[in-house]
């Protein structure tokens, strides 16, 4: 489930001609002030992506919103 997950944010990220690290700072604009911040914050991200793991459920929230999409985009079949 992971896998399909990841593998749909990454054509979606895609589609939108976005990075990976363009969607982060897109999801967490205001919540950190120096790039230490926002590096863990990315590592975090990167981390469930490369290990296959299902992020939180409100920052797949969050993705949706940043990307435009349903909930359930993210885990359709291309």
């Amino acid at each position: 489930m992971g896998s399909l997950f990841w593998d749909n944010v990454t054509l979606l990220l895609a589609e939108r001609e976005m990075t990976f690290a363009e969607l982060v700072r897109q999801m967490f604009v205001g919540e950190y002030h120096y790039p230490s911040e926002f590096w863990r914050l990315y590592c975090k991200l990167y981390h469930y992506k490369k290990e296959h793991f299902l992020p939180q459920e409100r920052w797949v929230d969050r993705m949706a919103a940043v990307l435009g999409v349903d909930y359930a985009e993210f885990y359709r079949r291309y």
